[in-house]
């Protein structure tokens, strides 16, 4: 009588352990090569451009010198010296205060807007073009024409105000007015922006829950707030740390419209930066700031998926 095998012949080993190691090993070189392939430039240039240079920047913060003149290891001199500012402290407050004002302005003109086009199919094109265009316009372009509209002495809105027998208004003097000037000057750059960012996200959502509100009897109002916007939830946590990313980096229209000023009153961080560097060649205080501001952006990114993603079930 003969005895078959338990193991069936299909599960029996035909390589020796050497030889599955070879072949095991062999089969992950080959599916690594695609994966070098398609990393290896965008990791050559993000060391390059990104890890080395912001490894000089740490390594810098804690020295003097090091751009024109030999580095001085001064450990965190320049870190309490940038913290005891009292310039700095005046920068973070008007970024911040700027930070607040842009965002909240733009992202609730850019839902609104971005509704009104979705509900309005015909003209759509022309409006997309024409809420775009403003940011195809170089930064300090832009900030040029603010200051031809709102000088206080030639600017276009203050003639049409003396033509109109009003006051002039000091667009560009004490705070409020200049801060929210440059921050009118943001808005109006990055609108265009954000209403097709959020037309594209009120697009995909999904039509089934938008014909169940309209049998429900659900306004247009009502189904906006209880269905398309919870589904833009991940859409907005995005959009919400980009806009921090960006706002925090305010230069360009301080540096077109008021150099920081009136008396600090538009000064930003990375306009603080700017002065510690060129100005005053303290670029250990700059650098130090710079990493700060960095950490800074960090937090509140942390901060924002806490706020907006703790919740991955926003709909239920």
């Amino acid at each position: 009588m003969t005895t078959t095998s338990a193991t069936p012949e299909w599960a029996q080993l035909t390589m020796s352990p050497d030889e599955c190691a070879r072949e095991r090993s062999r089969f992950r070189r080959h599916a690594l090569k695609p994966i070098i392939g398609f990393l290896g430039p965008f990791l050559f240039l993000w060391t390059l451009f990104l890890a080395v240079p912001m490894g000089w920047a740490t390594w810098l913060s804690f020295n003097e010198g090091g751009l024109v003149s030999d580095a001085k290891f001064v450990g965190f001199k320049n870190w309490t010296t940038f913290l005891n500012n009292d310039e700095l402290r005046t920068a973070i407050k008007n970024t911040s205060v700027y930070v607040v004002v842009a965002i909240t302005v733009v992202f609730g003109l850019g839902l609104i807007l971005a509704a009104l086009l979705n509900n309005n199919k015909k003209s759509q094109n022309f409006f997309k073009v024409a809420l775009y265009f403003p940011l195809l316009i170089p930064p300090i372009m832009a900030g040029m024409i603010f200051f031809f509209l709102t000088h206080y002495d030639m600017g276009v809105i203050n003639l049409l105000l003396q033509t109109a027998g009003q006051d002039r208004v000091n667009f560009l003097g004490a705070n409020p007015n200049a801060l929210m000037t440059i921050a009118g000057l943001e808005v109006w750059r990055g609108l265009g922006f954000w209403v097709l960012f959020y037309l594209a996200g009120l697009q995909s959502v999904p039509t089934d829950l938008i014909d169940a509100g309209k049998i429900d009897g659900a306004r247009n109002t009502r189904r906006f707030l209880r269905i398309s916007l919870p589904t833009l939830r991940p859409l907005m946590l995005f959009a919400l740390v980009i806009a921090l990313i960006f706002n925090f980096q305010l230069f360009d229209s301080v540096q077109a419209l008021t150099k920081g000023g009136p008396t600090l009153g538009t000064t930003s961080i990375v306009w603080f930066i700017y002065k510690q560097l060129f100005t005053f060649q303290q670029s250990g205080v700059a650098y130090a700031t710079s990493l700060a501001l960095l950490l800074l952006v960090v937090a509140l990114t942390i901060f924002a998926y806490g706020f907006l993603g703790h919740r991955k079930d926003g709909l239920k």
